[in-house]
């Protein structure tokens, strides 16, 4: 998913996707209402974070 299509669908800037890609592993500074709007549209499209033992993200597992 792109950066203007991430932003469309979480309801964002493409400026404010741009800038929590740029932080690379650094903690986001963005509000928490961002970051969860980013996060929900991301799960949308079947994208599961992980934080347990290793924080990280994958694909969700297809059900069937």
């Amino acid at each position: 998913m792109d950066q203007i299509t991430l932003a469309g669908a979480s309801g964002v800037s493409a400026n404010t996707i741009r800038s929590m890609e740029a932080r690379g592993a650094e903690t986001l500074t963005s509000g928490l209402d961002t970051i969860k709007r980013v996060q929900g549209a991301l799960e949308a499209v079947g994208v599961e974070f992980l934080n347990h033992g290793q924080p990280g993200v994958r694909l969700a597992k297809k059900e069937g």
